[in-house]
């Protein structure tokens, strides 16, 4: 009788270490800024990852930031012929090159010296400052893919005034690095959330797929109006969204956006509001979504979307007398 409790008692020590032992996924949340925007990550996981964040975001920013004087970018806008591209630089390069070739150079990272002169970019020339054709024209000859390439860790550019910014597509890669760490310490279930470019795996805290709002393009520089324009599931893929109605300047003959067309130089003009594109990673959603809105015209949109190599959806938001008109746009 006296064994038979022993292994009783022994049974049940064991049990509640065991049980003390095991440790058990919780909704983890790291909020904070970058990029000269918010993030949001959510994810169930055993621990919150913050530091591991912190330390990706630096490395995002040492190889992509045009705000650092030393990241990659920075130098190769200096012309530094010593500067080494590295694996960040080197896959927002190729993507950028697939989206410019795919829309016709409505996506182009060398646009930059353009988003500078229209008081827009990392170098902003005054947005009072006139404008002419001849200076439009003097500064296009030096913006165009053509004019970079990239080979064996250098970047080379035809012309030394060429100058390059991956705002554009930056956020929605950021997403990506994020969400492939998440992947390589078996995290299922997540939301990651940079400035409205999204990645969603699995399911959310409560057991559905992950819900988004699209925003209303409701003209609001001041970025208080976040109005909700419809509501998607999202599941196992990533969104991004341009727009023109939160970055903008009004001058006595026009209104100023800060979607620069790269072939003709000038803000776009035209009824496209906002472009939501989903497609399997952030930075080609985030790139497509820039080069729609750049577009504008629903139909070419249509015919880059039935070509692309990517599975690619997109949600547009066209003004049609004053009224918003939702467009689904499927692969």
């Amino acid at each position: 009788m006296k064994k038979l409790i022993i292994c009783v008692v022994l049974s049940l020590v064991v049990m509640f270490v065991t049980q003390a032992c095991v440790r058990t996924k919780a909704l983890q949340t790291n909020v904070g800024k970058e990029f000269g925007t918010y993030y949001s990550f959510k994810y169930k996981a055993y621990e919150n990852y913050g530091e591991q964040f912190d330390s990706l975001f630096a490395q995002i920013n040492s190889s992509l930031s045009t705000f650092d004087p030393q990241s990659v970018i920075s130098r190769i806008n200096r012309n530094d012929t010593t500067t080494a591209t590295d694996a960040y630089f080197d896959t927002v390069f190729h993507y950028s090159e697939y989206v410019n070739h795919a829309t016709d150079g409505a996506f182009d990272i060398t646009v930059a010296p353009l988003v500078n002169y229209w008081g827009f970019g990392y170098e902003p020339n005054s947005q009072s400052a006139e404008r002419t054709q001849a200076q439009i024209d003097s500064i296009r000859e030096f913006v165009g893919f053509d004019k970079i390439s990239l080979r064996g860790g250098r970047l080379y550019k035809a012309d030394s005034r060429t100058k390059l910014d991956a705002s554009a597509v930056a956020k929605g890669y950021a997403c990506d690095v994020m969400a492939a760490f998440l992947d390589s310490e078996g995290v299922t279930d997540y939301l990651i959330d940079i400035g409205g470019e999204m990645v969603a795996r699995g399911i959310n805290h409560g057991g559905v797929p992950w819900r988004v709002g699209i925003v209303s393009p409701v003209e609001d520089t001041t970025q208080v109006s976040n109005d909700v324009e419809f509501i998607l599931p999202l599941k196992d893929c990533a969104i991004a969204t341009s727009g023109n109605y939160r970055q903008y300047y009004i001058t006595k003959e026009r209104k100023v956006s800060h979607t620069i067309d790269p072939v003709t130089g000038y803000p776009v003009n035209h009824k496209l509001l906002s472009a939501s594109v989903l497609a399997p990673k952030c930075a080609i959603a985030d790139a497509y979504a820039t080069a729609f809105m750049v577009i504008g015209d629903t139909t070419r949109i249509k015919n880059i979307i039935k070509a692309s190599k990517y599975d690619l959806e997109a949600y547009l938001i066209v003004d049609s007398a004053g009224v918003h008109k939702q467009i689904r746009i499927i692969h």
